[in-house]
């Protein structure tokens, strides 16, 4: 286009909109192509069983014939899906009679929500493509599906089209283009990528002895027995975990991986960082950095996650020092994350409690300067760090940390988060003793903290933590790791996410 970047081209454009279109198990709408406003007379809802979804046009002006349009103008269209059934349910909104023979990338669009609880707050919904589809002819082109709408409850969504300047490309042939359109609904269905992952479940056991390089969970999960039920939980570089989930107090999107779906159906899932809000991107990291785990050193019972006894005070049993009665200073500043990150920004109410296992089972007496190796550590891997088979389930029942007991552990959080456990790590892939594995999702590249513990030498504690290797580490003064926090989102939203787990297309949920 000659001259493109001294002015703009004026570009006609026809729009015309449906005004309503009504859901049932079918394809099913009817439209009128005039003005349509927004009483409830000029709706239509079919209903077919228990569900009742209505869709409509909720602006007055539904056509735009002779408008004109310059670079970087838009149209905005409002559509409204009042879900009246007794059931959630999920919608499909398509282009409808659609013809478009701009250039494929010279109408860009968007799609916003705001529910009747968000009030006026809108927020970006995934769509099929960032661009308008070409067609010749009068055709049906999705826009975006997976739509979940709560029974009760009403949808806004808002279509935003816009005429891109393309960069070093002649739009000549968009002097003359023509884009026509209206817009149906159809019945939808859950994004179930997860599920589907879940329900291909792996027959064969991994070797636990190698790392894990491959995404080995491509086409399914593996399985395994915790406190709960069957466990299925991801190995490998799993390019497909990626989840979305809160803003911290910044602002920020938080970005988190998910370990593993527990047997109760709640999704484990370890922070891996924060970005922008409403973008796909975000910078890997952990929570808190440069952290000890206790300044004291020199008595077994600083492997608790809680102990008996105030800081500083020796142990005299393995009761006394396992006894649930004061926070690890770590497990203080990890309660304080949370708080500040979950809990004052509005997200506490989708996080599960469920147990996470802090296993101080031992081969050694457990308290004061005894020496004691505990759980993985005193299953044949002493010395070598001999891999050996993990296992979800926590041997000592005072070990299952949840805030109430009757969630089946302990009850003695704070709040329901924790960290990621040396099962985990190895179900998930990690290196030997002496081989970093780079690869699986779990490495980030430097040391960060688990809940199990390795040993106590009488004069120093080690708990098991990841940079890629499975290792122990030293917790005590003059050591620092990182952490990377663990929650559980609340198994009801375990089929409500949407996305593909990937990170350009990550695991959200649509509705906070």
């Amino acid at each position: 286009m000659t001259e493109k970047n001294d002015k703009k081209k004026i570009i006609s454009l026809v729009v015309l909109c449906v005004s309503i279109v009504a859901l049932t198990t079918s394809l099913t709408y009817a439209y009128f192509v005039s003005q349509v406003g927004t009483n409830d007379q000029e709706k239509i809802t079919i209903k077919s069983g228990d569900l009742a979804l209505t869709f409509r046009d909720n602006d007055e002006t539904v056509e735009n014939t002779e408008g004109t349009w310059n670079f970087g103008d838009s149209i905005e269209k409002e559509l409204v899906i009042e879900n009246t059934g007794t059931k959630d349910a999920y919608a499909k909104i398509s282009w409808d009679n659609l013809i478009n023979t701009y250039l494929a990338e010279s109408l860009a669009y968007t799609l916003e929500e705001k529910s009747d609880e968000s009030g006026a707050v809108w927020k970006p919904v995934g769509t099929v493509s960032a661009n308008v589809p070409r067609s010749e002819s009068a055709s049906i082109q999705p826009l975006a599906d997976h739509l979940l709408v709560p029974a009760g409850h009403t949808y806004t969504y808002r279509v935003r089209i816009t005429f891109e300047h393309l960069e070093d490309i002649d739009q000549t042939a968009d002097l003359n283009a023509k884009f026509i359109t209206k817009f149906i609904l159809e019945q939808g269905k859950p994004d179930v990528s997860l599920l589907e992952l879940i329900e291909n479940v792996k027959t064969v056991a991994p070797n636990f002895a190698s790392p894990a390089t491959t995404d080995e969970t491509a086409d399914g999960l593996f399985s395994m027995e915790d406190d709960y039920g069957t466990s299925y939980y991801f190995r490998g570089t799993a390019p497909n975990n990626y989840i979305k989930f809160g803003r911290n107090v910044n602002g920020q999107d938080m970005w988190w991986r998910i370990v593993r779906i527990n047997g109760d159906g709640t999704i484990r899932m370890q922070y891996d960082g924060a970005g922008t809000s409403g973008s796909n991107t975000y910078t890997r990291g952990f929570a808190l950095s440069n952290q000890i785990w206790t300044e004291y050193k020199t008595d077994a019972k600083y492997a608790g996650w809680m102990f008996g006894g105030a800081n500083g005070s020796a142990s005299t049993s393995k009761e006394q020092a396992q006894r649930n009665e004061t926070d690890l200073p770590l497990k203080t500043k990890v309660d304080e994350w949370y708080k500040e990150n979950i809990v004052d920004t509005g997200y506490h109410s989708y996080v599960a409690d469920s147990i996470f296992c802090n296993d101080r089972s031992s081969s050694g007496a457990g308290y004061g300067k005894n020496v004691t190796a505990y759980g993985f550590y005193s299953k044949n891997a002493q010395l070598t760090f001999e891999r050996v088979t993990p296992q979800f389930t926590c041997p000592q029942e005072n070990d299952k940390f949840t805030v109430e007991e009757t969630s089946g552990g302990n009850g003695a959080l704070t709040y329901p988060v924790g960290l990621i456990t040396s099962a985990e790590i190895v179900a998930a892939g990690s290196g030997n003793y002496k081989t970093q594995n780079n690869s699986y999702y779990l490495n980030k590249e430097e040391p960060y903290y688990s809940l199990s513990p390795c040993n106590f030498s009488g004069f120093d504690l080690s708990v098991f933590a990841e940079n890629g290797m499975f290792r122990g580490y030293n917790t005590g003064a003059g050591y620092t790791a990182s952490v990377a926090p663990v929650i559980n989102l609340k198994a009801k939203y375990l089929d409500k996410l949407h996305g593909k787990g990937t990170i350009d297309n990550p695991y959200f949920l649509r509705n906070y």
